[in-house]
């Protein structure tokens, strides 16, 4: 039995389901996979209003669960290793590749370990200076003559703000930097990074230029060949002469060549963590942009604490990580965009064994999927669960429990950029606040699967500030 989760029962291989138990309600449906695919917001919500938090589908192929309920969440975090493994379709897991961290198991803990400072800690505070830089040189460059794309001005700065943080490479002083790379231009990088992540989710498992998957399978290896030249190149350099994720494994690599950091996961490392970064970070950004776009009083209180913490000037000089931590009621902020717009599910896991919780079972062999989209709804975990209400996530009002608030994962597969996704978000904020007054010309729609995103259609009009 799992500590972890104290009404959780482990049947062993060949125990007899106890008697008087039920299964998740809902019968699954041969269209389930279409209709998540499609819209996974209304695909959750209406099957949370009618069978509750916890319900089978065939989402994916075989039986899936879906979960929302803090104990359901926990136990789908929780069992890696004991009564859990991964459960992503076959044609993502060829895309994680066979070095990511969802392959093997057994190695996992080791290589997370190994990964996690380069996005925490000391680490984390040597990139700011780098984000405050970048930031605040797009952000002057941001039209007020005419509505802006909002994904197309976030994407930019989110690409030249992690590209050195993460490779060593300044993409911000143009495509001359990338001359002696397979990969010649930032707009081809951008390009192979997009076809590579549509092939993430295709439902063919054909390895043909004609299937998604296929076309994603060969921008695949071409960013796997980029990487391999761009760690080439920094072995000719300095590997530590930045502060980057890329001259960290290096050194690690350097220091105990027979440990985690071999070539082969390093070149893998280094392009699932630039695409993860990427589109976590612009989805985040402007996800926040489009939720405040309305809601002056919130902003003006925004800027009131800034002001408190950071001077009247809150861009002139770099904010400290303790100062971030006061920025209290932007955290909460942040947090709250989170909730509302969740980019994707953030568990899927395949029963290993037999498990009864409160009362319900869940065989072996079926899948299990965590869904911010329930849990974040649920009026059991936040009160009015629709309305934007940042003071939820404030000590007062205290939501946002472990398990309840999950966009970020939990148990060993949590999001390992997660605190790089919250700093950059608040120094982006801290700019944006002193920069623009910006009003959203409509509603936004979104890019619905495998990422939630704002459409790249949809407009702003910025307003400089005196």
């Amino acid at each position: 039995m799992d500590p972890a989760i104290d009404s959780l029962v482990i049947l062993a291989d060949g125990q007899a389901t106890p008697t008087n138990r039920s299964e998740p309600p809902r019968r699954p449906k041969w269209s389930d996979t279409l209709q998540y695919i499609a819209n996974p917001e209304k695909f959750c919500r209406d099957n949370l209003a009618e069978y509750g938090p916890i319900f089978k589908t065939s989402v994916f192929g075989g039986t899936t669960v879906f979960v929302g309920s803090a104990p359901a969440n926990k136990m789908a975090f929780n069992g890696d290793n004991s009564y859990t493994t991964i459960g992503l379709p076959a044609t993502t897991m060829e895309m994680f590749g066979e070095h990511s961290l969802f392959q093997r198991p057994d190695l996992h803990r080791d290589r997370k370990s190994a990964l996690r400072p380069g996005f925490t800690g000391r680490m984390l505070a040597d990139y700011m200076p780098h984000m405050h830089q970048v930031l605040g040189e797009h952000l002057q460059t941001w039209p007020t003559d005419q509505p802006a794309n909002l994904m197309a001005i976030i994407e930019s700065a989110a690409f030249d703000l992690l590209a050195p943080l993460l490779l060593g490479i300044r993409l911000d002083q143009g495509d001359a930097v990338l001359a002696d790379l397979p990969i010649t231009t930032k707009a081809q990088l951008k390009q192979q990074y997009k076809t590579f992540f549509d092939g993430f989710y295709g439902l063919v498992n054909w390895n043909i230029p004609l299937t998604t998957f296929g076309r994603g399978k060969r921008a695949r290896a071409k960013l796997i060949d980029f990487m391999k030249a761009v760690i080439a190149q920094r072995r000719q350099s300095d590997v530590v002469a930045t502060p980057d994720f890329l001259s960290m494994m290096l050194m690690a690599q350097q220091d105990n060549p027979d440990g985690v950091f071999n070539d082969t996961l390093i070149a893998n490392q280094c392009l699932l963590q630039l695409w993860a970064s990427y589109y976590e970070v612009s989805g985040l950004l402007a996800s926040w942009m489009y939720q405040l776009g309305e809601q002056s009083d919130i902003i003006e209180r925004l800027r009131t604490e800034q002001t408190q913490v950071l001077g009247d000037s809150p861009t002139a000089t770099l904010p400290t990580m303790e100062q971030l931590k006061q920025l209290t009621f932007l955290d909460a902020t942040i947090k709250e965009t989170l909730r509302i717009l969740p980019p994707s599910s953030t568990a899927t896991r395949t029963l290993t064994k037999t498990v009864v919780l409160d009362g319900m079972v869940f065989e072996q062999g079926w899948n299990i999927i965590a869904e911010p989209r329930i849990a974040h709804a649920m009026e059991q975990h936040f009160a009015n669960p629709d309305a934007y209400n940042p003071e939820r996530f404030l000590s007062e009002q205290g939501e946002g429990r472990a398990y309840e608030f999950i966009p970020f994962g939990g148990g060993v597969h949590a999001c390992l950029g997660a605190q790089m996704a919250m700093v950059s978000n608040k120094l982006f904020a801290i700019h944006l606040l002193q920069a623009f007054d910006w009003q959203l010309l409509g509603k936004a729609d979104f890019v619905q699967f495998p990422l939630r995103k704002i459409k790249e259609s949809y407009q702003v009009q910025l307003k400089k500030r005196g």
